[in-house]
């Protein structure tokens, strides 16, 4: 989840043929805990009195959802969320090559195991084509867009009339409304209830729990390795 939360989970979920109730399970999970961290991660950082781009850099390698991760970092400093900001974006860039390689070694895993369960038959070839339909398309788009933002909004910064200014007021606006859009979705489809069995009696959230603290560890020790 460290790459972007909910999205990475949808991903991955997609790749490996995960049901929605296990998707929305990982994803509330990872919901709950990273609103608690937001907070936690922010001002543990000022109590030990950790330099700024250290906790940034801890913060945007740890803490999920790319949202949080900038509303966490700019408790510390303007100079934090920066740098929590460009670390959670390459980060998030790299979410297509993460899944591209679940998706490869999904089929090759499932290769094995059919060579294994049918004698004599054939060894099922990695498919290309699957790997591109497993691929996250929405990365592509991120990329696209990033890119695109990033030639034009310099340029209309450079005018008096402030476009820039409209351009970016528009284009978070709109990142806000599809995420709401998409967690109103997975809320519709989701019964609390068994939602709350399924995780408990599951173990995913020891799971998280374990793997989370392994993630900040690793980022901590990375930030006071890079700064």
């Amino acid at each position: 989840s460290t790459w972007c939360g909910a999205s990475a989970i949808s991903a991955v979920g997609a790749t490996i043929g995960s049901s929605s109730e296990d998707i929305a399970v990982s994803i509330s999970i990872v919901a709950f805990f990273t609103v608690i961290l937001t907070f936690a991660q922010a001002y543990f950082a000022i109590a030990v009195g950790m330099d700024d781009n250290v906790a940034g850099a801890w913060i945007g390698g740890s803490v999920d959802q790319t949202g949080n991760v900038l509303a966490s970092a700019a408790i510390v400093s303007e100079e934090a969320a920066m740098v929590a900001g460009v670390v959670k974006i390459i980060l998030n860039s790299g979410l297509g090559l993460l899944v591209t390689a679940v998706a490869f070694w999904w089929q090759m895993q499932s290769s094995t195991d059919l060579e294994e369960g049918e004698k004599g038959g054939q060894k099922k070839r990695v498919s290309l084509l699957l790997l591109w339909d497993k691929f996250p398309k929405f990365v592509l788009g991120y990329l696209i867009c990033s890119g695109i933002l990033t030639i034009v909004l310099p340029q209309l910064d450079d005018d008096s009339d402030g476009r820039g200014i409209v351009l970016r007021s528009t284009v978070s606006s709109m990142n806000k409304w599809w995420f709401a859009i998409a967690f109103v979705g997975i809320g519709m489809g989701t019964n609390i209830r068994d939602l709350w069995d399924k995780a408990v009696g599951s173990g995913v959230i020891k799971l998280y729990l374990v793997a989370n603290t392994i993630d900040m560890g690793l980022a901590l020790g990375l930030a006071y390795a890079v700064f």
